[in-house]
């Protein structure tokens, strides 16, 4: 049966901290899917970090608009939805956000633009259908990444419960 954190009532915090005591012993689950979510990424850029970095910004800007949340996978990935909503953002923003020189990033803007990643109205950044659907197997990482993170926290959480004197 799956664990859910509220069933394992343990806050944020002793979370956090079960997680640096035990740090040594679960490295290697929580390094290798980041590993392979960054490897993909870079990949999926043409080897180009930096523009992961800023269609990561835009992305979260989209997620954060309520209308993001209402659509299906399906919608999202057929282009049905060719320009994603946004909370929006800009050139400046996303240099801010990743510590980028606004320059590189206003050109590396210029490229994803170009390759249809994302769209631009006015100053606005938007994330579009041809970028999710380019992303797909990042997205399958990061979902694989949240997965094995919960896996590893939930078990040492299990752990710490059964050497528990309530439990």
């Amino acid at each position: 049966m799956p664990v859910r954190t509220d069933d394992l009532n343990i806050g944020r915090e002793v979370l956090r901290h079960l997680v640096a005591d035990n740090y040594p012993a679960i490295a290697r689950s929580l390094l290798r899917p980041l590993l392979h979510l960054l490897s993909l990424s870079r990949d999926a850029c043409g080897g180009d970090v930096d523009k992961f970095l800023i269609m990561l910004v835009i992305a979260i800007r989209t997620t954060e608009h309520e209308r993001f949340a209402t659509y299906s996978q399906a919608q999202l990935l057929s282009g049905e939805i060719p320009i994603f909503p946004t909370l929006g953002t800009n050139v400046r923003s996303v240099a801010e956000s990743t510590g980028t020189p606004k320059e590189t990033v206003r050109r590396k803007v210029g490229e994803l633009i170009e390759a249809g990643w994302i769209s631009r109205k006015g100053n606005e950044l938007r994330f579009t259908a041809v970028a999710y659907q380019a992303l797909a197997g990042v997205r399958v990482a990061i979902e694989d990444l949240a997965v094995s993170n919960f896996q590893v926290v939930a078990d040492l959480a299990r752990q710490r419960l059964a050497k528990s004197p309530d439990h």
